[in-house]
């Protein structure tokens, strides 16, 4: 599974969501993740800015050709990506 970014969406200074295409199982689509949180503040440990927070998205397994145990078993999936950097 890859997600890679191709838009980044703000609401003022913090970004609201990422528009970026998620590959899985050798299938690509575009998938939208909204951001739940971002933070940044000084790490006290290294004093350098870090800046972290969620952002989660929606599928569907089978747009990706993933039909076994459909209905038995969901077909949506909840996609929540944690992150965290220092700014260099």
């Amino acid at each position: 599974m890859t997600f890679r970014s191709t838009k980044v969406h703000f609401a003022g200074d913090l970004p609201a969501s990422v528009d970026g295409t998620l590959t899985l199982v050798g299938v690509s689509k575009p998938v939208t993740l909204n951001f739940e949180r971002f933070k940044c503040a000084q790490n006290p440990f290294n004093k350098k800015d870090r800046c972290g927070g969620n952002a989660v998205g929606k599928f569907k397994r089978s747009d990706f050709g993933m039909k076994y145990a459909i209905p038995a078993v969901g077909d949506e999936v909840t996609l929540s990506i944690e992150f965290e950097g220092d700014k260099e």
